[in-house]
């Protein structure tokens, strides 16, 4: 009997999926054990992918790896019409007396004071909340009442009674569940007058290095309206109190969140330009982070300077303070846990994060500042590129060889099949790309599927930018909640690449995506743009997908076979035989996901090799840096283990982004066409312009 051969390459595991929890996976990805939980910690433990991003985002973070545990705050918080009623107060009070201490944070009815806690405890602590709801039991049925009260240094509204014994009940029984949460000794007052006793403090021994006191208020419960104002401003604001007149506290939610204590001095400024640092030691500004600065900074600087740290990165340094515009300090919060109370009682809110299976998100997919790093000296290549294309007719993009790390003219012709003159000889050089897919519709409209399927399982539109249509699929709309489709824009997006690639007269002749329907849609708009030969089809190939491991707790569906996607209209190749048959629903790790995309593209630019013609292969972020790694080492003939680490460029490759390598020799170059910068826009309701009353004065 013949002996039996080793596999060389496998998808599958032993390990189940459900043995493995996020911190898990995050040291199977590997994390040091204190990053993760502290990355766990910062991201609320909504999932992984959040806890990977934030952990690749702060890389450069100085202070990662102290041991400070974060501070957590337990908030009563208004909903509904009460919540915008406040909000409005909020800006109106902003413009007569500036800011003053109740713009730091959201409206909210304090339960439990600042108290810390070790890192992993984090997800406990969130679930408690629920727990304690649970042991409670449900709130009063009548309307409470609010009692506005106005001082010379303090405006605020009262709650009524009935309801601040309710919520006192709440604080008391949330520090009892701390306090065994963190396996600490807590003195209290065992007796609580249903009328509203004296309870002013819980007192937590120190235990697990963590020195803290965990505080149940339980005294005058109220929502602040303002405090730390100037005396200037008093009249002006009393009256803008006294003409207020609160909605009924109908609805409500129970809040914990939690922040960095290195930074509970410091005001919070969100940046509203971007920077490029002209020194080492400047700060980075990215539209979409938060600055932490000292309020001593900004009172003492001469030149408009300070020095702050980035919430988004960890990293510290000066900044121009006027690229920045002070924002509440519970922007830069940790949401853990949101619990509604009242007509919901004790359902989690969309902002929930503590269950078992935790908000869907994925790394680099929403970070707010995609696609606007916007540099002016990559402005400036391209309006020469234009100028010289488009208004002087020459052959095309291909007359630019690329160089350093802008774009270097010179006089070499080259075809769009890549060859081109190097040193007398003619040699033939292949363009190789690599993009990621366009924008997709459950990050932009989040949870979808409810609302646009009927109780037939029949796709309904219901904005312009969802898809005209969704074809028949094995699980129906469930498969689709997991396995997103593009938006039109992102349809867009797509077609825009292949368009650009046209008129620079690159062509390509073979095309592999990611067996993701994203990926797959990207592809086919990618062609038609193209304006490709029709016998070029999309190749779908499972290889390309990401990292199995971030879908862990949310499950996959099943990818759309190549019948399937040929019926929804989808131009893909039905014959062709993927390299790689994934399981979807084993583990992997880094190097598992690293080598089948390493596979796929090392075999697809070798069997290609004798027919030419360029190749594509479209994905997800990752796709890009995988394909300069795997074919480099394609160069050099490495065979071993890459020690593959996500890069820390994740975060900053947007919708549609394209990477480009040229052969013979191999080297990263410029892609042969412009990027595309776009920006999103809020959902336009129509019924504001019944607000519209006509001046009757």
């Amino acid at each position: 009997m013949a002996n039996l051969p080793p596999r060389k390459f496998s998808t599958s595991s032993k390990t189940s999926k459900q043995d493995a929890s996020p911190l898990q996976i995050l040291l199977q990805m590997g994390f040091p054990k204190n990053r993760a939980l502290k990355a766990l910690a910062a991201t609320g433990n909504r999932s992984v992918q959040l806890a990977s991003d934030w952990l690749l985002t702060h890389v450069n973070d100085s202070s990662i790896d102290d041991n400070q545990p974060r501070e957590y705050i337990f908030y009563a918080s208004p909903t509904g019409p009460l919540l915008k009623q406040l909000h409005e107060f909020w800006e109106k009070s902003k413009s007569i007396g500036k800011w003053n201490g109740a713009h730091n944070f959201p409206p909210h009815i304090t339960l439990v004071s600042f108290f810390k806690a070790a890192d992993d405890t984090s997800l406990q602590l969130a679930k408690a909340v629920k727990q304690v709801v649970e042991m409670v039991g449900n709130p009063p049925t009548s309307q409470p009442k609010l009692e506005p009260y106005v001082s010379h240094n303090f405006m605020g509204l009262f709650i009524s009674e009935e309801h601040a014994e309710y919520l006192k009940k709440i604080a008391v029984q949330f520090v009892k569940e701390v306090s065994s949460i963190l396996g600490v000794k807590v003195d209290t007052y065992e007796h609580l007058d249903a009328l509203g006793a004296c309870f002013p403090w819980c007192t937590m021994a120190q235990e697990k290095d963590i020195s803290t006191n965990l505080e149940a208020h339980v005294k005058s419960l109220h929502i602040t309206l303002a405090y730390h104002f100037d005396v200037s401003a008093f009249d002006a604001l009393k009256t803008l109190v006294e003409g207020l007149k609160p909605e009924s506290l109908t609805s409500w939610e129970l809040r914990l969140y939690s922040r960095d204590p290195r930074f509970a001095n410091h005001s919070v400024h969100k940046v509203v330009q971007n920077y490029v640092p002209e020194a080492s030691d400047e700060l980075e500004l990215v539209i979409g982070d938060y600055i932490y600065i000292e309020e001593k900074q900004l009172e003492s600087s001469q030149d408009g300077w300070v020095h702050g740290t980035s919430w988004l990165t960890g990293v510290s340094g000066y900044l121009p303070a006027v690229y920045t515009r002070r924002t509440a300090e519970s922007d830069a919060w940790t949401l853990h846990r949101a619990l509604s109370l009242g007509n919901n009682l004790g359902a989690d809110s969309k902002s929930e994060s503590g269950s078992d299976v935790e908000m869907t998100s994925y790394p680099h997919e929403d970070s707010p500042q995609l696609g606007l790093e916007k540099s002016e000296e990559m402005y400036k290549d391209w309006e020469k590129y234009w100028m010289t294309v488009r208004d002087v007719k020459t052959d095309g993009m291909l007359n630019v060889v690329e160089g350093g790390n802008g774009l270097d003219w010179k006089s070499e012709k080259a075809t769009g099949n890549g060859d081109c003159k190097m040193n007398g000889d003619k040699k033939r050089r292949r363009w190789v790309f690599a993009m990621r897919h366009g924008e997709r519709v459950d990050l932009t409209y989040g949870v979808w599927v409810p609302f646009c399927f009927d109780d037939s399982g029949k796709y309904v539109r219901k904005d312009l930018n969802m898809p005209v249509a969704l074809g028949d699929r094995t699980g129906g709309k469930d498969s689709y909640a997991m396995d997103t489709p593009l938006t039109r824009v992102g349809q867009l997006q797509a077609q825009l690449v292949g368009e650009g690639l046209r008129a620079s007269g690159v062509t390509v002749k073979h095309v592999y995506s990611s067996a993701a329907l994203r990926s797959i849609e990207t592809a086919h708009h990618f062609l038609l743009g193209l304006q490709a030969d029709p016998s070029v089809k999309v190749r779908v190939e499972p290889g390309l997908f990401e990292y199995k491991m971030w879908h862990l707790a949310k499950g996959m569906a099943p990818f759309m076979t190549p019948l399937e996607l040929h019926k929804a209209g989808l131009n893909v190749d039905i014959n062709y035989k993927p390299y790689v048959d994934l399981e979807i629903n084993t583990p992997e790790t880094l190097e598992d996901f690293f080598i089948r995309n390493e596979l796929v593209m090392q075999s697809a630019v070798k069997d290609t090799e004798a027919e030419g013609g360029n190749i594509i292969f479209i994905g997800h972020a990752a796709t890009i840096d995988v394909m300069v790694l795997a074919l480099k080492r394609l160069a050099e003939g490495k065979t071993d283990e890459s020690n593959y680490q996500i890069s820390k460029n994740l975060l900053r490759v947007p919708y549609c982004a394209l990477g480009a390598m040229r052969t013979n020799p191999w080297e990263v170059v410029s892609p042969p066409c412009p990027p595309s910068i776009n920006t999103s826009s809020a959902r336009y309701n129509w019924k504001m312009l019944l607000d519209i009353k006509v001046d009757e004065s």
